[in-house]
């Protein structure tokens, strides 16, 4: 194929590989939460013109076969907290997707005992079968992207890297290269660290759930024993949810994925809920003031023109901080103007 019929093709072909960058990313984010998998970001580029020319400049001074240069032009970058996150990834983009390719070189556990730099998880694929036929989906079944999988620290690393490296033209001195892959063993060892830290969290965080169970109510709030508490508390929720839906508010449901969870926490302790009796305490309120607080909160929301759909998170959110703030430091303002402060209206 001559390089002229490449840039048409590049070219006829960019609205297609834009619209599939942005389902790409909705798709991975909904995978990742629904798998209970945290990630930090998802990154996403269509490769440029000049990039795409070097790309084909390079496979024709190699003589390679450029044929199969599109595949890249799409590229996702699912960047995670932990080592171990990363494995869930590549477990689930193994099942889901029809995989082309995999460059397992940059694996660490793979590497010689002496061997440390740049690690990432690089993927070839392209939607398989069942997930083409997703309506929004189908006219994208035979593109081939790319997908890499990184942790923070990984992806840390792998930009200040890219930054020094491609810097100068000029062939890096061996005293600066050694330089460079000293720092590259610290970032592993940080990747290392930031998991055993996690583990002995969550170690701690099972013995509180434990001991909630047993009925100590003086546990901290954590992410296990939050679970528990909605988990046990379905009687509550619902009567919440009920009578959202006939005030008639409709995002009523409750989240339960790790990055809502961490956003309750987040919200609690911001509120000065520190421990789980005091949850239950603020639930025992909201049982009996929700109502009404819901009526006020939907009466606002309508005279402001405002839908409430596109909240989000669910308005039981909105039940907890105003009762809060309420019992708190605001009990001089009016109750109108406490939730038209929270709403920004």
């Amino acid at each position: 194929m001559k390089v002229f019929d490449l840039i048409a093709q590049y070219q006829s072909s960019y609205l297609t590989f834009k619209e599939l960058e942005e389902e790409l990313k909705s798709l991975f984010a909904k995978l990742l939460t629904l798998n209970n998998i945290s990630f930090l970001q998802i990154e996403s580029r269509i490769k440029s013109l000049p990039s795409f020319l070097d790309k084909v400049y390079r496979l024709i001074s190699a003589d390679k076969n450029i044929e199969y240069i599109f595949h890249d032009i799409v590229g996702i970058r699912l960047i995670t907290y932990y080592s171990e996150d990363v494995d869930k990834i590549t477990e689930l983009i193994e099942s889901f997707f029809k995989i082309h390719s995999k460059n397992s070189e940059y694996e660490t556990h793979k590497r010689a005992p002496n061997q440390f730099g740049y690690s990432s998880i690089h993927y070839k694929i392209s939607l398989s079968p069942e997930t083409s036929r997703y309506p929004t989906l189908a006219k994208f079944k035979d593109i081939v992207f790319e997908v890499q999988v990184r942790t923070v620290a990984q992806h840390t690393w792998a930009t200040i890297d890219h930054k020094i490296r491609y810097k100068t033209a000029d062939e890096i001195p061996h005293d600066i290269q050694r330089q460079i892959f000293q720092l590259s063993a610290l970032f592993e060892l940080a990747d290392r660290q930031f998991l055993d830290i996690k583990k002995k969290l969550e170690q701690q965080s099972r013995a509180d759930l434990e001991r909630y169970k047993q009925g100590d109510s003086t546990v901290k709030i954590n992410a296990l024993t939050l679970e528990w508490f909605f988990k046990t508390n379905q009687d509550i929720i619902r009567s919440i949810v009920d009578d959202a839906k006939r005030i008639g508010f409709k995002e009523t449901t409750i989240q339960h994925d790790p990055n809502s969870i961490r956003y309750l926490l987040v919200l609690f302790q911001r509120v000065g809920i520190v421990n789980m009796g005091e949850l239950e305490e603020l639930f025992k309120t909201v049982r009996v003031k929700g109502a009404a607080i819901m009526e006020n909160i939907y009466k606002i929301i309508s005279s402001e023109s405002i839908i409430s759909i596109d909240y989000p998170f669910p308005v039981i959110l909105l039940i907890i901080i105003t009762i809060r703030l309420r019992l708190t430091t605001l009990n001089a303002i009016e109750f109108d103007d406490v939730i038209k402060e929270l709403l920004g209206v």
